[in-house]
């Protein structure tokens, strides 16, 4: 297989045939043919296989950088090029390192563990507001609006930015997965520079006159500039609030959908049961694919990956691994085995993995403690390899 010349690109890049519904059904025919396989229609190697992945995502000669391609260059235009470049997903090596720095304490953990009381407050706001018998959007009611508050709270942000993130962040999340087509990049870019604009002077006002809030804490660091401060700020309020919400809508379609004897899964766990989460986490990964480009010659699962060739791992394949996981299918809390990979693997783990994780284990038993059903059929987004609901109907059944 010869590398890929990015400069062949058609206009529009190709979408791979998965179904955001179901998207596993696609996988797994994918990984009869191996591990590693080349896609046509992705121009791409997708990486199926669990140890695979974690090979791409932990050794180097692989880049996360998507201006190593010029088509996607070209279409991000100079504001999104400079977003790109100032962000510590979409970096590699001492820069990433030099991004990622200033956070990693207040990330951590035990910092992030401090968080629950106001975490806790927040989850019950947003949780019990939704009327007792009446149909309502999960995803609109509670599963965005949750983390969003979050984020906004740790930033202390006023209702005018955090309607704006809202608003825009849907456009910047299409361009954070694999397979962004033209459109949905400039779209994407256009989103990133309105809120970049939004932000900028906050950022300046926080450095001049900082207060007790995460972004204050990034504004006042001298290691970094302020366009840095900004790219990475608005980096962990939309991927964060947006990660967080696709996990909790569609693990909770999962627990809610009843299954063949009429039970739904919510009815056979204890909502505060420490496995609930991870196990929701790898079967409802929301980034189903993360993207590299080989920066040398590599051999995976046996098979050849030249240098400039793409990569897309698949992590969500990568999570039902039948080598690595006994019916990996099965959602089955508590289970054991090796960590799933939704939140990436190596140098570009999620930073923000453990607030994400603990917002679901305090939301999680507070809506099921309302006694939730579905109401209707869940409609699912169409975003190219992020995988979460547009609209989950429910009723909730009590106070």
């Amino acid at each position: 297989m010869t590398a890929f010349d990015p400069t062949t690109r058609a206009p529009t890049a190709p979408r791979l045939p998965w179904d955001p519904a179901d998207p596993y059904a696609f996988y797994e025919s994918r990984r009869r043919a191996g591990d590693v396989v080349w896609d046509d229609e992705a121009h791409a190697w997708l990486v199926l296989g669990y140890e695979a992945a974690r090979s791409v995502l932990r050794d180097p000669g692989w880049s996360s950088d998507p201006l190593v391609d010029p088509v996607a260059r070209a279409a991000l235009g100079p504001v999104g090029a400079q977003f790109a470049a100032r962000t510590m997903l979409f970096t590699d090596g001492a820069t990433h390192r030099h991004l990622r720095g200033p956070l990693r304490d207040v990330f951590a953990r035990g910092f992030v563990a401090g968080l629950q009381t106001g975490i806790d407050a927040i989850v019950a706001d947003v949780v019990d507001h939704p009327a007792t018998g009446e149909v309502v959007d999960l995803m609109a009611g509670i599963a965005l609006p949750l983390p969003l508050a979050v984020i906004g709270e740790w930033l202390d942000l006023d209702p005018d930015c955090s309607d704006l993130l809202r608003e825009l962040s849907p456009a910047i999340i299409r361009t954070l997965g694999a397979l962004a087509d033209e459109a949905d990049l400039r779209a994407g870019s256009e989103a990133a520079a309105a809120l970049m604009a939004q932000f900028l002077p906050i950022a300046a006002d926080r450095r001049a006159h900082p207060g007790d809030d995460l972004l204050s804490f990034l504004a006042t660091d001298p290691t970094l500039d302020l366009d840095e401060v900004v790219a990475n700020t608005l980096l962990l309020a939309v991927a964060g609030h947006e990660t967080t919400a696709n996990v909790l809508g569609s693990g909770l379609v999962r627990l809610l959908t009843p299954a063949p004897d009429g039970t739904p899964p919510a009815a056979r766990f204890a909502p505060d049961d420490p496995g609930l989460v991870s196990e929701l986490l790898r079967l409802d990964a929301p980034a189903q694919a993360v993207v590299r480009t080989a920066t040398a010659d590599h051999d995976i699962a046996g098979v050849r990956v030249p240098t400039g060739d793409t990569v897309l791992v698949v992590v969500a394949a990568a999570n039902r691994d039948p080598a690595e996981f006994d019916d990996p299918a099965a959602f089955r809390p508590g289970r054991g085995g090796p960590a799933a990979l939704s939140f990436g693997y190596g140098a570009h783990h999620c930073i923000g993995a453990a607030l994400a994780e603990l917002e679901l284990s305090a939301a999680l038993p507070r809506i099921l403690a309302r006694r939730p059903r579905l109401a209707g059929p869940v409609t699912w987004r169409d975003t190219p390899a992020i995988r979460g609901p547009r609209a989950v109907p429910v009723v909730f059944e009590a106070d």
